[in-house]
């Protein structure tokens, strides 16, 4: 269980992340689990998922190449971590910048509480509840 501090920083992180993504910075996903659980957490923004695209990776991380920057927030295990590194420097390459602050900082924060980003707004939930009583 966290404390109501790192559940603040939780709550601090979700909401600039909102806020980057209404103002036009793209995010990347692993999948459609992921994007909902976004959208349930209040990102309105464009949300892009590397599963179910008909494309290569590479290719479809060459189609970000009009973005500034792309926040990438994979999955917090090791095939995530994996997924996270390719994606930034193949990004870089097409002169995009990786935005990978958001998932390092949500994955020290959760530690081991949280594996992947669809299990963030069920875990978030317990939390708040757990900490009410």
């Amino acid at each position: 269980m966290l404390d109501l501090k790192a559940l603040e920083q939780i709550e601090e992180l979700l909401s600039e992340l909102k806020e980057c993504s209404a103002q036009g910075m793209p995010i990347l996903v692993e999948g459609s689990d992921d994007e909902r659980t976004l959208r349930e957490l209040g990102v309105e923004g464009r949300i892009f998922r590397v599963s179910g695209s008909s494309k290569t990776l590479l290719n479809f991380l060459e189609n970000l190449a009009g973005f500034k920057q792309v926040i990438i927030l994979t999955d917090f295990d090791r095939a995530g971590n994996k997924l996270a590194k390719f994606c930034a420097e193949h990004l870089g390459r097409v002169g995009v910048e990786p935005v990978v602050e958001f998932r390092e900082k949500l994955k020290a924060t959760l530690r081991r509480d949280v594996k992947d980003i669809e299990g963030l707004a069920k875990f978030l939930r317990g939390q708040q509840i757990a900490l009410k009583r």
